[in-house]
């Protein structure tokens, strides 16, 4: 039963993807910044250096149908020129580098370069051995759908008003050069969900948000995988002194005083509380917490055990206080 459910599903993205790809659409253009959502650059300090491999492209699209270029689906399949694994790579390297990160672009691995194989980390290590952490990617999901909004959807060829859906979803891989072991690895996702957009190019809007989900991945694996890291080598990483963060008031609620003028607030309520909170891969208490912090967007992680994490990126205005509610969902 599985089997079959499996073949109708399969078939049935495939009619998705295939649609009316018979429409000639002008290929998409990818334009990944490094400072997306207005990120602040160089807030690490590290001497390990990170050697990205090139990610496989394990897109549906890639292995259903064989094509690399596929870059969206539904009743409009568009393509790219960009080569989608080098562009997601160089995306991650470009991010780390500007945030302070030492990371380089492993574009052609070794010829035995497999996960079946026990000797391809040394293979690694013997021709860059400068590198102290690989990273392995496999992209799962790196797609966009454009649909009509209304029945004023396509009009003439042209679109007047659609929905954007994008997905980005990437398997991770860490791993000590040393020794070999994995020091993270998990599947990172952000998906978007536009309800109209009304652009005279929907394909660039929806490319854009496209690599603002990426932009997202990119910073849960630097949320993720530095506190392995530095509790793996402890100091190895630092958050620069200019951006730590200060704790103005108690867990209890108490006053905290006046904003200071060269910073921002964030005051994070959970519920329930007492959720331990993550600024910048940082951990500094439970909530309900006030947090003093440079101006800018940080990424901000609120953790309790028995409940969904609650992740967001947030804006911090100089001399302001920026609230932040979220409900922890119980897990299943």
């Amino acid at each position: 039963m599985r089997r079959i459910l499996s073949r109708v599903l399969t078939l049935s993205l495939l009619v998705l993807m295939i649609g009316t790809s018979s429409c000639a659409q002008p290929p998409v253009v990818l334009n990944y910044s490094p400072n997306f959502g207005e990120t602040q650059p160089n807030q690490f300090r590290s001497s390990l250096r990170f050697g990205f491999v090139t990610f496989d492209d394990q897109r549906v699209a890639k292995r259903l149908m064989g094509d690399t270029t596929l870059i969206g689906w539904g009743s409009n399949t568009f393509h790219t020129r960009q080569n989608v694994p080098a562009h997601v790579t160089k995306a991650f390297v470009d991010t780390y580098q500007y945030l302070g990160l030492k990371a380089v672009w492993i574009k052609t691995p070794p010829d035995n370069f497999s996960f079946s194989t026990k000797t391809w980390v040394t293979s690694l290590r013997t021709r860059y051995p400068n590198v102290d952490i690989f990273v392995i990617g496999k992209i799962r999901n790196y797609e966009f759908l454009l649909r009509s909004g209304g029945l004023s959807g396509a009009v003439k060829g042209k679109f007047s008003a659609l929905a954007a859906t994008t997905q980005a979803r990437v398997e991770l891989y860490y791993l000590d050069s040393e020794s070999g072991r994995i020091i993270w690895g998990n599947t990172l996702h952000h998906d978007t969900y536009d309800r109209k957009v009304s652009k005279k190019a929907p394909t660039d809007y929806a490319s854009m948000r496209l690599d603002e989900a990426l932009h997202n991945v990119i910073l849960q694996s630097i949320d993720r995988v530095l506190p392995k890291i530095n509790s793996k080598s402890p100091g190895s990483v630092q958050l620069l002194s200019g951006m730590m963060a200060d704790v103005p008031k108690t867990p209890e609620g108490k006053t905290a005083g006046a904003v200071p003028a060269d910073k921002g607030r964030i005051e994070v309520v959970s519920k329930p509380s007492g959720a331990k909170v993550y600024l910048d891969g940082i951990y500094y208490g439970v909530t309900p917490l006030a947090l003093d912090i440079t101006p800018g967007v940080h990424l901000l992680k609120v953790k309790k055990d028995g409940f969904e994490t609650g992740r967001d990126k947030v804006g911090v205005v100089a001399g302001k206080v920026t609230p932040w509610k979220g409900v922890l969902p119980a897990k299943n």
